[in-house]
């Protein structure tokens, strides 16, 4: 297929992946987006767009236990606090996993990025 091909076919298909318990362990997310990937990738046609959507987002310290599954245990804990640390003294990226690759050779398009004024001073709108 080639780029400039009149009514391209398109492959679009989504995955959801659940966890019994929150949690902000990079490991497990890495793994459940792999599994998750697996399950909806085929080789060939070409993809439009893709995305990942984070759901039930909620402070480490308001989360509603369970019954029959564990939170993260204190050493999956340390050790994301210790590579976000890392990451925050010495610069992004400084610590990451393998399976993100060691380099990265695709570039997300950014030209209609939405504003970050919620999470960056700099776009913060100014009032006059």
């Amino acid at each position: 297929m080639y780029r400039f091909t009149i009514n391209p076919k398109y492959y679009d298909q989504s995955a959801l992946a659940k966890f019994p318990v929150p949690t902000a362990d990079t490991r497990k997310l890495i793994n459940a987006a792999g599994q998750a990937l697996r399950r909806i990738y085929k080789q060939g046609p070409r993809y439009a767009k893709a995305g990942v959507m984070l759901l039930d987002i909620s402070q480490a310290n308001a989360m509603q236990g369970n019954l029959f599954y564990r939170r993260d245990s204190e050493k999956a804990v340390a050790l994301m606090s210790a590579i976000d640390q890392l990451n925050r003294i010495y610069g992004r990226r400084a610590v990451f996993f393998a399976s993100e690759g060691c380099s990265q050779q695709w570039a997300m398009k950014r030209e209609r990025c939405t504003p970050a004024f919620t999470t960056r001073w700099e776009e913060l709108p100014v009032v006059r």
